[in-house]
């Protein structure tokens, strides 16, 4: 009994010290720039120790780096619920904190609402941080700069609904002033119906000397309505997981001006010279 387990133990050691390796190794390779290749020795880590979130925070550092934000999310989650070392939870919770905020802050050109709702959880990730260390500035930062981005945000939900109410508006006075097409159709029908020959016509003095046949009905105007969605396209994010909310607004407003920049270069007729 007492050789197997001795035999057990020996075993479990090994397998930490090769689950060890395995992280040094994504360590590594994570510093590297190499964030693929990272994950795959996590995952090396994590089979040999299922129980460790320490693979699974670098892990989710890589889906980070890589622009993965669901992934990351995810692995920060459990992370967060798992562990025991309140340090690592700390981490994990700013690093949903900052998730979050860059998600939000991706979304603000094609979606306001999930944008607003990221921003939103953003600031309860970063409570709970303060909740574990009172002391931690950059937590208590990001929450003002989250604040003020939400603010922002919803000065243009309610400058899109006023545009929206206003465009309405618009076109139910054209309605009214153009009258019913359905009906102006019906009228127009009625008047190319011939005639009886020997119906009776009685004609309005004001109106004598006027062509019978002449149509006073017009047309009513087309209406074209020409939809431009936004733009869509989100260049990739590669923003340390440590770094402050301000930093992520300032490097997507950055991405933002080179991604019109290319739109306008894209868009500009090149002179050829023969």
């Amino acid at each position: 009994m007492t050789a197997v387990f001795l035999l057990l133990a020996a075993m479990t050691a090994a397998q930490g010290a090769s689950a060890r390796d395995a992280v040094r190794q994504g360590n590594q390779l994570y510093a590297d720039g190499q964030y693929s290749e990272a994950i795959n020795k996590y995952n090396e880590a994590e089979i040999e120790q299922p129980a460790a979130v320490e693979p699974k925070f670098n892990k989710a550092n890589s889906y980070y780096r890589l622009d993965d934000l669901g992934r990351a999310i995810d692995l920060y989650r459990q992370v967060a619920a798992e562990s025991k070392d309140m340090t690592l939870v700390s981490k994990a919770k700013y690093n949903l904190g900052n998730s979050f905020f860059q998600r939000g802050a991706k979304q603000r050109d094609s979606n306001l609402q999930k944008a607003l709702e990221d921003m939103e959880t953003s600031i309860t990730y970063w409570r709970g941080v303060l909740e574990i260390d009172p002391q931690n500035e950059k937590a208590a930062r990001n929450i003002e700069v989250a604040r003020l981005t939400i603010k922002d945000i919803l000065d243009q939900i309610k400058q899109q609904q006023q545009q929206e109410e206003e465009q309405q508006q618009q076109q139910q006075q054209q309605q009214d002033e153009q009258g019913d097409p359905q009906e102006q159709d019906q009228q127009q029908q009625a008047q190319s119906q011939p005639q009886d020959p020997n119906e009776s016509q009685e004609e309005d003095q004001s109106q004598q000397g006027a062509d019978p046949n002449q149509d006073d009905q017009q047309e009513p105007a087309d209406q074209q309505q020409q939809a431009q969605g936004p733009d869509e396209q989100q260049a990739q994010q590669q923003t340390a997981p440590d770094t402050t909310a301000q930093e992520i607004l300032d490097k997507e407003q950055r991405q933002k001006e080179q991604r019109q920049i290319r739109q306008r270069t894209q868009t500009q007729k090149v002179e050829r010279d023969w």
